[in-house]
């Protein structure tokens, strides 16, 4: 069974989409939705992508993307204290992609996310800031329809990690949608 399961992943790889192209530069363009975990309460923000990628066959890429995530705010009603979260990463990633057919194929990313949170805290006219690096295992499955030979829409989850450097890191995750355009 495992020869088979081994023989069919070999195939995959070999696998040919109609609209993939070997040396193809392509940039993406996204927004999505984040969720932070172990983070005592800020709420979920907004994302930003924009990444830059080379394909180096139908089914391999190499992709470096910019990810900002939207503030989030924490507020203690009873002292007024504000603390807002800003977090950003970097991340360069593998990129494996798996062709149904001509339009539609699955692809599915692994790397690493430099990832950076800077949190200020704010009391009236007083404020104090910090900020904490990570750099954490990254990782992205989702699927790509492209539209034409230039043009493709993905959709993908991805897994930054580790976003802080304490004892008991928070982590975040998000989904998301991009524009594709292949040069």
């Amino acid at each position: 069974m495992k020869k088979i399961i081994a023989i069919a992943a070999l195939s995959a790889a070999l696998t040919t989409s109609a609209f993939a192209a070997d040396n193809t530069t392509y940039v993406n363009i996204g927004l999505g939705s984040a969720t932070y975990k172990n983070t005592g309460g800020f709420p979920n923000p907004g994302k930003f992508d924009l990444g830059i990628g080379y394909s180096f066959t139908p089914t391999l890429s190499a992709e470096l993307s910019y990810h900002q995530f939207g503030d989030s705010t924490l507020v203690d009603a009873a002292s007024g204290l504000s603390v807002t979260a800003g977090v950003s990463s970097f991340t360069a990633a593998v990129v494996g992609n798996y062709p149904i057919n001509e339009q539609v194929s699955l692809l599915g990313k692994i790397g690493f996310a430099r990832n950076k949170t800077d949190l200020t805290a704010s009391l009236g006219n007083v404020s104090a800031s910090a900020s904490s690096s990570k750099t954490s295992l990254y990782y992205a499955l989702g699927g790509e329809y492209n539209i034409n030979e230039k043009y493709a829409i993905r959709a993908q989850y991805e897994d930054f990690g580790d976003i802080d450097d304490s004892t008991d890191p928070a982590s975040a995750t998000a989904f998301g949608i991009s524009a594709v355009v292949k040069f």
